[in-house]
């Protein structure tokens, strides 16, 4: 099995650092959370809808055309289908892209697309897998002004993702699926 790597975290952070440089009014930093909604039918029935927790970069580049980047963390505990055994899972994205934010007033919608390196866990008591693989994630909302430079995200996006085990019987997992949910943006 692989293991999943710090490249990932560092290829995203020196990718905000290159574009801190030319960042304008309009940088923020958005906490977020909400619900991971799997497409994948055994996730799913095993998991649910588990919460997540994120934090995004935004930097102004030129017109609407914004650097985004951030990562998430989404965990839950499940039950195994036959055995109903306790199964935890961790999938934590990192991604790195473009976003179009729209409108100079008090609302502005925004949509964006970024390539994801996705590091996933899973523990129980059949055995523990960590693996990594890359995807797409994409992400659409609209940010209300609250005060002064607090902003009021809600958004829904989806993500595409598989990983495989690299053992001698190899398994996939399909990480895709709805996300959705609110933040708070700090713009500076």
């Amino acid at each position: 099995m692989r293991k999943a790597t710090p490249a990932a975290v560092i290829l995203v952070l020196a990718l905000a650092g290159l574009a801190l440089p030319v960042r304008g009014a309009d940088t923020a930093v958005t906490l977020k959370a909400g619900f991971f909604l799997p497409s994948d039918s055994v996730f799913r029935d095993v998991y649910a809808s588990p919460p997540l927790f994120g934090v995004d970069l935004t930097v102004p580049l030129s017109g609407p055309l914004q650097f985004w980047a951030g990562a998430e963390y989404i965990g839950k505990t499940g039950l195994l289908p036959v055995s109903e055994e306790e199964t935890k899972v961790r999938l934590i994205p990192l991604y790195a892209g473009l976003r179009a934010q729209f409108g100079r007033k008090n609302a502005r919608p925004y949509i964006g697309a970024a390539a994801a390196y996705f590091m996933l866990h899973e523990e129980n008591p059949i055995g523990s897998a960590s693996e990594s693989g890359l995807g797409l994630l994409t992400q659409a909302g609209v940010q209300l002004r609250l005060v002064g430079p607090v902003w009021l995200d809600l958004f829904a996006g989806y993500r595409l993702g598989t990983v495989k085990t690299d053992d001698e019987d190899p398994l996939e997992a399909d990480l895709g699926g709805l996300s959705v949910g609110l933040g708070a943006s700090f713009k500076f």
